[in-house]
Protein backbone atom coordinates (compact mmCIF):
# COMPACT_ATOMS: atom_id res chain seq x y z
CA UNK A 1 0.00 0.00 0.00
CA UNK A 2 1.07 3.42 -0.92
CA UNK A 3 1.60 5.67 2.23
CA UNK A 4 0.57 8.87 3.30
CA UNK A 5 4.34 10.33 2.31
CA UNK A 6 4.35 8.58 -1.00
CA UNK A 7 1.22 10.34 -2.05
CA UNK A 8 2.28 13.34 -1.08
CA UNK A 9 5.79 13.70 -2.57
CA UNK A 10 4.19 12.73 -5.82
CA UNK A 11 1.70 15.24 -5.64
CA UNK A 12 4.37 17.90 -5.26
CA UNK A 13 6.42 16.40 -8.29
CA UNK A 14 3.55 16.74 -10.45
CA UNK A 15 2.14 20.07 -9.75
CA UNK A 16 5.19 21.62 -10.14
CA UNK A 17 5.24 21.23 -13.65
CA UNK A 18 1.87 22.40 -14.03
CA UNK A 19 2.40 25.83 -12.24
CA UNK A 20 1.73 28.79 -14.87
CA UNK A 21 5.87 29.82 -13.73
CA UNK A 22 7.37 26.71 -14.63
CA UNK A 23 5.30 26.81 -18.45
CA UNK A 24 8.37 27.62 -20.47
CA UNK A 25 10.65 25.76 -18.80
CA UNK A 26 8.56 22.19 -19.60
CA UNK A 27 8.19 23.49 -23.04
CA UNK A 28 11.56 23.73 -23.22
CA UNK A 29 12.75 19.94 -21.67
CA UNK A 30 10.20 18.61 -23.62
CA UNK A 31 11.07 20.12 -26.66
CA UNK A 32 14.95 19.37 -25.66
CA UNK A 33 14.10 15.59 -25.15
CA UNK A 34 11.56 14.49 -28.13
CA UNK A 35 14.50 16.73 -30.46
CA UNK A 36 18.19 17.20 -30.40
CA UNK A 37 18.71 19.66 -27.31
CA UNK A 38 20.13 19.75 -24.58
CA UNK A 39 17.87 18.85 -21.46
CA UNK A 40 20.40 17.67 -19.05
CA UNK A 41 21.25 21.70 -19.12
CA UNK A 42 18.06 22.42 -19.10
CA UNK A 43 17.18 20.43 -16.01
CA UNK A 44 20.11 22.01 -14.61
CA UNK A 45 19.10 25.27 -14.94
CA UNK A 46 15.61 24.77 -13.73
CA UNK A 47 16.74 22.81 -10.59
CA UNK A 48 19.13 25.24 -9.38
CA UNK A 49 20.40 25.72 -6.59
CA UNK A 50 20.32 21.60 -6.68
CA UNK A 51 21.12 21.17 -10.13
CA UNK A 52 19.60 18.02 -10.45
CA UNK A 53 20.42 17.62 -13.78
CA UNK A 54 18.27 13.96 -13.63
CA UNK A 55 15.43 14.97 -12.13
CA UNK A 56 12.28 15.34 -14.61
CA UNK A 57 10.07 13.34 -11.65
CA UNK A 58 6.10 13.99 -12.06
CA UNK A 59 6.51 15.11 -15.77
CA UNK A 60 3.54 15.07 -18.24
CA UNK A 61 4.90 13.54 -21.04
CA UNK A 62 1.63 11.66 -22.23
CA UNK A 63 2.39 10.39 -26.35
CA UNK A 64 5.68 12.04 -26.40
CA UNK A 65 8.13 10.30 -29.45
CA UNK A 66 11.14 9.42 -27.05
CA UNK A 67 12.27 6.45 -29.21
CA UNK A 68 16.43 5.78 -29.00
CA UNK A 69 16.90 8.44 -26.58
CA UNK A 70 19.84 8.40 -23.94
CA UNK A 71 17.56 8.44 -20.63
CA UNK A 72 20.55 6.48 -18.76
CA UNK A 73 19.74 7.23 -14.69
CA UNK A 74 16.91 9.75 -15.47
CA UNK A 75 14.23 10.74 -12.43
CA UNK A 76 10.86 9.76 -13.77
CA UNK A 77 9.03 8.57 -10.97
CA UNK A 78 5.54 9.73 -10.91
CA UNK A 79 5.73 10.99 -14.43
CA UNK A 80 2.92 10.87 -17.05
CA UNK A 81 4.44 8.46 -19.95
CA UNK A 82 1.30 7.06 -20.87
CA UNK A 83 1.26 6.09 -24.58
CA UNK A 84 4.83 7.01 -24.86
CA UNK A 85 7.27 5.46 -27.87
CA UNK A 86 10.19 4.24 -25.50
CA UNK A 87 11.48 1.78 -28.20
CA UNK A 88 15.05 1.53 -28.15
CA UNK A 89 15.29 3.62 -25.53
CA UNK A 90 18.36 3.13 -22.88
CA UNK A 91 17.22 3.84 -19.46
CA UNK A 92 19.55 1.75 -17.42
CA UNK A 93 19.33 2.53 -14.13
CA UNK A 94 16.30 5.16 -14.40
CA UNK A 95 13.84 5.64 -11.44
CA UNK A 96 10.27 5.40 -12.78
CA UNK A 97 8.54 4.44 -9.36
CA UNK A 98 5.11 4.95 -9.61
CA UNK A 99 5.27 6.28 -13.40
CA UNK A 100 2.24 5.79 -15.07
CA UNK A 101 3.21 3.88 -18.87
CA UNK A 102 0.13 2.49 -19.87
CA UNK A 103 0.20 1.51 -23.05
CA UNK A 104 3.54 2.68 -23.63
CA UNK A 105 5.80 1.59 -26.07
CA UNK A 106 8.87 0.33 -25.01
CA UNK A 107 10.00 -2.94 -27.32
CA UNK A 108 13.87 -3.08 -27.28
CA UNK A 109 14.25 -1.26 -24.46
CA UNK A 110 17.05 -1.40 -21.96
CA UNK A 111 15.58 -1.11 -18.28
CA UNK A 112 18.54 -2.96 -16.73
CA UNK A 113 18.61 -1.96 -12.88
CA UNK A 114 15.66 0.40 -13.30
CA UNK A 115 13.40 0.78 -10.61
CA UNK A 116 10.12 0.84 -11.22
CA UNK A 117 7.82 -0.44 -7.93
CA UNK A 118 4.60 0.82 -8.11
CA UNK A 119 4.67 1.90 -11.48
CA UNK A 120 1.19 1.29 -14.23
CA UNK A 121 2.68 -0.48 -17.16
CA UNK A 122 -1.07 -2.10 -18.19
CA UNK A 123 -1.17 -2.63 -22.04
CA UNK A 124 2.66 -1.66 -22.66
CA UNK A 125 4.66 -3.33 -24.66
CA UNK A 126 8.08 -4.66 -23.69
CA UNK A 127 8.60 -7.33 -26.39
CA UNK A 128 12.45 -8.20 -26.41
CA UNK A 129 13.20 -5.29 -23.49
CA UNK A 130 16.44 -6.06 -21.48
CA UNK A 131 15.12 -5.88 -17.82
CA UNK A 132 17.54 -7.73 -15.84
CA UNK A 133 17.91 -6.78 -12.17
CA UNK A 134 14.80 -4.34 -12.69
CA UNK A 135 12.42 -3.84 -9.48
CA UNK A 136 9.16 -3.89 -10.72
CA UNK A 137 7.73 -4.94 -7.18
CA UNK A 138 3.96 -4.23 -7.26
CA UNK A 139 3.90 -3.09 -10.23
CA UNK A 140 0.54 -3.42 -12.97
CA UNK A 141 1.94 -5.48 -15.78
CA UNK A 142 -2.14 -6.55 -16.80
CA UNK A 143 -1.49 -7.22 -20.17
CA UNK A 144 1.75 -6.41 -21.36
CA UNK A 145 3.44 -7.48 -23.95
CA UNK A 146 6.61 -8.95 -22.36
CA UNK A 147 7.67 -11.45 -25.23
CA UNK A 148 11.23 -12.10 -25.63
CA UNK A 149 12.33 -9.93 -22.62
CA UNK A 150 14.99 -10.55 -20.34
CA UNK A 151 14.45 -10.19 -16.56
CA UNK A 152 16.53 -11.88 -15.58
CA UNK A 153 16.96 -11.75 -11.66
CA UNK A 154 14.30 -9.18 -11.64
CA UNK A 155 12.23 -8.64 -8.88
CA UNK A 156 8.08 -8.69 -8.83
CA UNK A 157 7.09 -9.58 -5.55
CA UNK A 158 3.47 -8.65 -5.59
CA UNK A 159 3.56 -7.40 -9.06
CA UNK A 160 -0.06 -8.19 -11.10
CA UNK A 161 1.29 -9.92 -14.49
CA UNK A 162 -2.48 -10.58 -15.26
CA UNK A 163 -2.97 -12.01 -18.60
CA UNK A 164 0.25 -10.78 -19.34
CA UNK A 165 1.93 -12.21 -22.75
CA UNK A 166 5.55 -13.50 -21.26
CA UNK A 167 6.01 -15.98 -24.31
CA UNK A 168 9.82 -16.78 -24.58
CA UNK A 169 10.80 -14.49 -21.56
CA UNK A 170 13.24 -14.83 -19.43
CA UNK A 171 13.10 -14.82 -15.64
CA UNK A 172 15.64 -16.79 -14.57
CA UNK A 173 16.43 -16.27 -10.82
CA UNK A 174 13.85 -13.75 -10.94
CA UNK A 175 11.69 -13.09 -7.71
CA UNK A 176 8.27 -13.59 -8.06
CA UNK A 177 6.59 -14.23 -4.93
CA UNK A 178 3.06 -13.28 -4.28
CA UNK A 179 3.05 -12.29 -8.04
CA UNK A 180 -1.01 -12.36 -9.75
CA UNK A 181 -0.40 -14.44 -13.04
CA UNK A 182 -4.21 -15.46 -13.61
CA UNK A 183 -4.62 -15.84 -17.58
CA UNK A 184 -0.59 -14.71 -18.19
CA UNK A 185 1.26 -16.90 -21.21
CA UNK A 186 3.77 -18.44 -20.43
CA UNK A 187 5.29 -20.63 -23.53
CA UNK A 188 8.58 -21.01 -23.54
CA UNK A 189 9.35 -18.65 -20.16
CA UNK A 190 12.90 -19.57 -18.73
CA UNK A 191 11.76 -19.58 -14.89
CA UNK A 192 15.43 -22.21 -13.64
CA UNK A 193 15.77 -20.43 -10.35
CA UNK A 194 13.11 -18.39 -10.05
CA UNK A 195 11.29 -17.97 -6.45
CA UNK A 196 7.90 -17.66 -7.63
CA UNK A 197 5.83 -18.96 -4.71
CA UNK A 198 2.48 -20.57 -6.71
CA UNK A 199 3.69 -19.53 -9.62
CA UNK A 200 3.45 -22.64 -12.51
CA UNK A 201 4.99 -22.50 -15.67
Amino acid sequence: MTSPDDNSHATEVRERWSRPENASALAAIRDALTGDGDRHALVRDWTRPWSAENDLAGIPLEGAVLSGRDLTGAHLSYADLRGCDLRGCDLTDAQLTGTDLRGAKLAGATLTRVNAGLSDLTGADLGDAGADDAVLSRARLVGTVLRGASLRRARLVAADLTDADLTGADLSDAVLISARTEGAVLTGTRLEGARRGSLRP
